[in-house]
C-alpha cells in the first residue's frame, strides 16, 4: 500500500465534482482514477478534474493500484455495487443510502466481516466542525443531560431545481430516505442508536412538475409519501421530533437541528453541510454562539480521509457500514409506521467512536 491511499471513483454524475474537489483537501487519500457505465463522461470528468485515469467498471475493479473504491452510482446499485468491490478485494465506500433494503444491507456488511474489508457510507457532514464539536460538548454534559431534540427539514420539491427528478417521487424515493441520513446520522454520533419510531405520513400531491433543464413542464407522478413526521425513542432515554417534508411552501421558521438538555439547550446548523454557527441558550439567557473546538475545513471525502487514515492505524472509521445501516433502519422504520400507523421497533445498533482530535486549523487530527 503507498504512502497516499488511492482512490477510485465509480459513477461521475452530480455528486462527483464535490468528491473530485473535497478530496483535495486530504493529504490521506487521492483520487487516482474515476468509472462511468457512460466511458465518454468518465474521460470528461478526467480532464475536467484531473484524474490520471479514466476507466471501464471492470477495468477499475481490477485495478491493483487502488485500495478503496467511492460508490457514487444511484441508490440501487450501492450494495450490488458495494459486494462487487469487495469481490475484488477492495475497500467500499458509497453515498447514501446504504442500501435499499435491510437484507441487501446485511449482506454488505456480511461479506464485509468475511473478507476482512471496510465499508464506509456517507453523509460525513457528522464529521464537520461544527458537529464534532457539538458532540464533544454533548459528552462533557455542556446542556446536561439530554432529554429531547427536534430535527426539520421542508422544502416545496427537488423537483424545482434538480434537471431529471422523477426518482424522489418513486418508491424507495420521499424526502425521508433523501434527506433525513444527515439529520439522523448527525444525532446517531451526538446520542447513539434509536430503539423505536412512531410516525404519521402523506402525500399532499399526487403530481409534480419539473421546475428546470430539459424536462420543464413535465409531469411526474408521485408513488411515495412526501411528508412525514416522526418520533425518535433513542437508547440513552431521549426523544426526538423529525418533520421531513417535500410538500412545505415557501421557507419555514423552524430550527434545523435543536438539542433540549437539563441545563441548556444547543442549536445545531444545518446537517447537510460542513459550516455554520453553534449555538447554546440557558434558561436565564437568550442565544448565543460558540466557538469552535474542532476548528478544520471540511467538504465531501472527509469521511474517505478518516477511513484512510483509520486504514493506517489500524482503528475503526467514523463513518462505517454498522452506523449507515441503523441509521438506514431508523429510515424504513419512519416509512413502516407511517404506512401502518404501528410503532416499529429499530433492532440494529452500532458503536459510537471518539470524536475528531481538537484543532486549531488546517487539517483535521484523525
Amino acid at each position: 500500500m503507498s504512502e497516499v491511499i488511492k482512490i477510485g471513483v465509480i459513477g461521475c454524475g452530480n455528486i462527483s465534482p464535490q468528491y473530485f474537489k473535497g478530496a483535495n483537501l486530504y493529504s490521506e487519500i487521492e483520487i487516482a482514477a474515476c468509472a462511468d457505465l457512460n466511458l465518454d463522461f468518465a474521460k470528461a470528468r478526467a480532464e475536467e478534474f484531473g484524474i490520471p485515469q479514466a476507466l471501464s467498471v471492470d477495468e477499475l475493479l481490477a485495478d491493483p493500484e487502488l485500495d478503496i473504491v467511492l460508490n457514487l452510482t444511484t441508490p440501487q446499485f450501492h450494495a450490488p455495487l458495494n459486494l462487487r468491490i469487495l469481490e475484488a478485494g477492495k475497500h467500499a465506500y458509497c453515498e447514501k443510502p446504504f442500501a435499499t433494503n435491510r437484507e441487501e444491507g446485511k449482506q454488505v456488511l456480511e461479506l464485509a466481516t468475511a473478507k476482512g474489508l471496510r465499508v464506509g457510507c456517507a453523509p460525513d457532514t457528522f464529521l464537520s466542525s461544527p458537529l464534532q464539536t457539538a458532540r464533544k460538548l454533548v459528552d462533557e454534559g455542556f446542556i446536561g443531560k439530554v432529554f429531547g431534540g427536534t430535527a426539520v427539514f421542508a422544502c416545496a420539491g427537488h423537483e424545482r431545481w434538480h434537471p431529471n427528478p422523477e426518482f424522489y417521487y418513486k418508491l424507495g424515493g420521499g424526502p425521508v430516505l433523501d434527506m433525513a441520513p444527515y439529520y439522523f446520522t448527525a444525532l446517531a454520533n451526538l446520542m447513539g442508536p434509536v430503539v423505536s419510531v412512531v410516525s404519521s405520513g402523506k402525500q399532499v400531491f399526487a403530481e409534480r412538475t419539473v421546475g428546470s433543464g430539459p424536462l420543464e413542464g413535465s409531469q411526474i407522478a408521485v408513488e411515495t409519501l412526501t411528508h412525514n413526521v416522526s418520533i425518535l425513542e433513542f437508547a440513552n432515554g431521549a426523544t426526538v421530533s423529525a418533520l421531513f417534508s417535500f410538500d412545505v411552501q415557501g421557507e419555514h421558521d423552524l430550527p434545523m437541528l435543536t438539542l433540549y438538555g437539563t441545563e441548556g439547550n444547543l442549536s445545531l446548523p444545518d446537517p447537510n453541510r460542513f459550516d455554520g454557527d453553534l449555538r447554546v441558550c440557558r434558561s436565564s439567557g437568550s442565544w448565543e454562539s460558540l466557538s469552535l473546538q474542532h476548528n478544520y475545513e471540511g467538504a465531501r471525502a472527509l469521511g474517505l480521509a478518516d477511513m484512510a487514515a483509520a486504514i493506517r492505524s489500524e482503528r475503526p472509521h467514523r463513518a462505517n457500514g454498522e452506523m449507515a445501516f441503523h441509521v438506514f433502519d431508523v429510515m424504513l422504520a419512519c416509512e413502516e409506521s407511517a404506512a401502518s400507523g404501528q410503532r416499529v421497533q429499530v433492532k440494529s445498533r452500532f458503536e459510537r467512536l471518539p470524536v475528531i482530535g481538537a484543532s486549531e486549523g488546517g487539517s483535521p487530527r484523525f
